[in-house]
């Protein structure tokens, strides 16, 4: 893939956000960049963890379960990106379920990546990373037609497909080649650094509008507390 890094604005759009600030998360001002935070339900509470080596920033949402659904999307603006097919890019974070006391895979869900959908409902149009209880797979969402693709063969994943609780994974999803519909035509999904699957025939259009998003949900119908971790979330998105 050529130019993974802008060298300056006209090569594209790079963000990088460490959760690393000098405030709390009162409002919609959350890390560097100021996400914005779009309560899901009975919503959840977001705290930035701190003096953890190995992690520069964390942020962590903190869903108790009243009702399935109950959660929180962080986002930036609303409709602000689509995704080109003649531009490869690619988007990177760090995810962990921490081993707080309590804290469980079952019913312990998120969706990360760029898409437009700020519940725990799939979105129309997005491509993005789904974990459902801890079982990992990559979706493309479009107006012409919905692909979702498990990961298999993972050896840092249990099974090769589920997260490994109190344990750092690292994500990163590169979409390249145009389809018929203007947008991407195929995406891969890497975890710690392994393939984990591909999706050839992505139906994103490349008018539909998105953004980057990071959604985290319960439906464990029951009286769980379960939390996620986010040490850095990390897009490219290059100008053709």
């Amino acid at each position: 893939m050529a130019n993974l890094y802008p060298l300056r604005p006209a090569d594209g759009l790079y963000l990088v956000d460490h959760f690393l600030t000098n405030d709390i998360i009162t409002d919609n001002n959350i890390g560097q960049l100021g996400w914005q935070l779009t309560g899901i339900g009975n919503g959840s509470t977001l705290t930035y963890a701190t003096g953890e080596a190995g992690a520069v920033g964390i942020m962590r949402s903190t869903t108790v379960v009243t009702a399935d659904g109950d959660g929180v999307a962080v986002h930036l603006l609303p409709d602000s990106v689509v995704l080109d097919g003649s531009a490869n890019g690619f988007f990177r974070f760090r995810a962990r379920y921490p081993g707080i006391t309590g804290n469980v895979l079952a019913g312990n869900n998120f969706r990360i990546g760029i898409d437009d959908s700020v519940t725990a409902t799939d979105p129309v149009a997005g491509l993005s990373v789904e974990s459902d209880a801890g079982v990992i797979s990559l979706m493309a969402e479009g107006a012409s037609g919905d692909v979702q693709q498990a990961v298999t063969g993972v050896s840092t994943l249990t099974s090769g497909t589920t997260m490994v609780l109190d344990t750092w994974h690292t994500f990163e999803v590169r979409w390249s080649g145009e389809n018929a519909q203007g947008g991407p035509a195929v995406a891969t999904l890497y975890v710690d650094g392994e393939l984990g699957t591909s999706i050839t025939n992505c139906e994103i259009d490349d008018d539909e509008t998105m953004e980057p998003k990071i959604t985290h949900w319960q439906d464990s119908g029951s009286g769980d507390t379960l939390d996620l971790d986010v040490d850095y979330f990390e897009l490219f998105m290059p100008l053709a």
